[in-house]
């Protein structure tokens, strides 16, 4: 056999596979949820959503990777302490090719922002996120939680019951009449999460604003020079945008990942998620990396006054 005709009935051969994966592998419905899901009422008014849990997760692990990357310090790094050091060096370089006379000051918070999303965004393309979670009654919104732990999509049907409708049902929840609530979602598919570190990023923008350039920082926005106070009023209002971009952006890719890989999953369960699985890990770094510039090239905005900028 030539390695033509392999090939070609390779190709085949993982076609037929994916597309009758569809039928043998049915995951049922795609769960899509725009909002973060309550898993318990926690503090009165403080429900515990499954991004927020995520959220705990990723701090801890952070604060843990850098205890041990910085247990034992050598002045040649090797292992953990290597791989950390080449990460945030690179970092480093890249913020102070921007502008180097901020970069010391700046460092911490975009590093921070750039890690924590970052470990965020692939933790949600682990097997089990958005998959795995417990039972609650459709009828209410803070309903009493099922304590049993649910698959929403198993290969081999735990229970499996008819509906009225003739077809059959293969969500555990669905089984019981009740809906899947997931123990984990990305945080960064949380409106909440992504606009809570667009505040922070624009706190400290302004912060850093009004440190470099004191009073006069506001005169980059209110001004009677001419044609240049409408110019100011515009560019306070885009400075009011800032932390809406911000997380705006950042939500929308982040969620818009996790519905293709649903959608994907479901039209065909086999083969066909691996490349999308591949292009969000990518997207997931991409946009913790945008996050991360924007908010350190809004810093250097911030700390320049209009007569910098015109002499430039």
């Amino acid at each position: 056999m030539s390695t033509r005709t392999r090939n070609i009935l390779i190709i085949v051969g993982a076609l037929i596979i994916s597309i009758a994966s569809r039928f043998f592998l049915y995951t049922g419905p795609p769960h899509v949820e725009v909002a973060a899901e309550v898993i318990f009422d926690g503090i009165p008014g403080f429900p515990i959503t499954n991004s927020f849990v995520v959220s705990i997760i990723i701090d801890i692990f952070v604060i843990a990777l850098a205890v041990a990357a910085t247990r034992n310090l050598q002045m040649v790094p090797r292992g953990l302490q290597n791989v950390m050091e080449f990460i945030l060096e690179s970092l480093y370089n890249l913020f102070r090719n921007i502008n180097a006379k901020y970069v010391a000051t700046a460092f911490p918070l975009v590093a921070t922002i750039f890690l924590f999303v970052l470990f965020g965004n692939w933790f949600g393309l682990l097997p089990g996120v958005g998959s795995i979670g417990v039972c609650h009654e459709k009828k209410e919104e803070h309903a009493v939680v099922d304590e049993r732990l649910a698959l929403a999509a198993p290969a081999a049907p735990l229970s499996s019951v008819v509906a009225a409708e003739g077809e059959e049902i293969h969500d555990t929840c669905a089984a019981q009449g009740k809906k899947l609530v997931p123990l984990f979602r990305a945080p960064a598919a949380d409106l909440n999460f992504t606009f809570a570190i667009a505040v922070i990023s624009f706190v400290f923008i302004e912060y850093w604003g009004f440190r470099a350039l004191g009073p006069g920082y506001l005169k980059k926005f209110f001004n009677t020079n001419g044609i240049m106070s409408f110019v100011g009023i515009i560019e306070f209002i885009s400075e009011l945008v800032k932390p809406f971009a911000l997380a705006f952006r950042l939500f929308g890719n982040i969620f818009a990942g996790e519905v293709l890989l649903v959608v994907m999953a479901f039209l065909v369960p086999l083969l066909l998620p691996l490349p999308f699985y591949g292009f969000e890990v990518f997207v997931g770094f991409i946009q913790a990396l945008i996050f991360a510039l924007l908010t350190y090239a809004f810093l250097n905005i911030a700390v320049t006054g209009h007569d910098e900028e015109h002499a430039h």
